[in-house]
């Protein structure tokens, strides 16, 4: 397996914040032609997920492992996805990747980061994670409450409830 396990077409980027979220390395450029994210999910042995047929049928004539969500939102397409190609539907900070560039995170220090996040964060000893690619900063909140309860009602099969957005 190469640097990305997914390649996700422009259709769907909410999902690549969701697969980056859960841990999983995730191609998404919304500009990027077709042939180029099939080359790329050739290149680096990745499953290529799209809801354009003709995207779906050229990967798959080529061998590359494809998924096709069209029809599907993105509860269904999550719930999809983590059945057939094992993504764990929770968010474990020791994995989650920077929903806006891919990044891994890791811990920040209090002062590397105060003055750039609220007061009240340091203040109730949240931790803070910064993405090493691009410095975007993360803690737990409120945000992070919604997000779960979402994955929750997705293993427990249920739809009822929108994915929150993302801040990102």
């Amino acid at each position: 397996m190469g640097e990305y396990e997914f390649v996700v077409d422009a259709m769907l980027g909410d999902l690549a914040k969701w697969l980056r979220i859960l841990g999983r390395s995730t191609y998404y450029d919304p500009h990027a032609p077709d042939e180029a994210l099939v080359e790329i999910a050739e290149r680096e042995g990745a499953v290529l997920a799209t809801r354009d047929r003709e995207l779906y049928e050229k990967a798959s004539g080529r061998g590359v492992e494809a998924v096709y969500l069209a029809g599907l939102g993105l509860a269904e397409a999550l719930r999809l996805i983590g059945a057939r190609y094992g993504v764990r539907l929770g968010i474990d900070f020791s994995d989650t990747r920077c929903p806006l560039c891919n990044g891994r995170l890791r811990r920040a220090s209090r002062s590397e980061v105060e003055g750039r996040v609220p007061p009240g964060v340091l203040e109730r000893r949240k931790p803070v994670f910064v993405c090493v690619s691009c410095g975007h900063l993360y803690w737990p909140g409120s945000h992070l409450k919604r997000m779960k309860a979402f994955l929750k009602g997705l293993q427990s099969g249920g739809n009822a409830f929108s994915a929150p957005r993302s801040r990102a």
